[in-house]
């Protein structure tokens, strides 16, 4: 983003919004469920939302008899047993697999690479 404006004012707003907009589709903030159909494919083309996936999938998948504890106040309520896979599910995280996964984000780091050279032949010129 950097590149393409010739403010750091400028570079840093459009810079904050472009991670704002690519955290919000990832899956941190908001289930990938939720998300209407017509914005379904922002989180398609956000890195973030196959690093996240990949993460969760990692550290969930496999796992048995994960247990949830309810604190409110000084009653303890607890849930369970769940297994990784249900709890994937419930958030629809980790649908395809961690190839398929780091295969995406090899991708678009290719493609962001390309998009940058592109960019700093087309936009940069050297003044002397």
């Amino acid at each position: 983003v950097g590149l393409l404006t010739t403010s750091n004012a400028v570079s840093n707003a459009a810079g904050s919004l472009l991670v704002l907009f690519s955290l919000l589709f990832a899956g941190y903030l908001q289930n990938p469920g939720a998300i209407p159909n017509g914005w379904d494919w922002v989180s398609r083309i956000s890195p973030s939302f196959y690093a996240y996936n990949a993460l969760m999938k990692n550290e969930l998948d496999g796992v048995d008899q994960l247990y949830i504890t309810t604190v409110v106040g000084s009653d303890k309520t607890k849930a369970g047993p769940f297994t990784g896979s249900t709890i994937l599910s419930c958030f629809n995280l980790g649908e395809d697999t961690r190839t398929y996964y780091l295969v995406a984000m090899l991708a678009a780091f290719g493609v962001l690479l390309a998009a940058i050279y592109v960019c700093m032949h087309v936009v940069l010129k050297e003044r002397r």
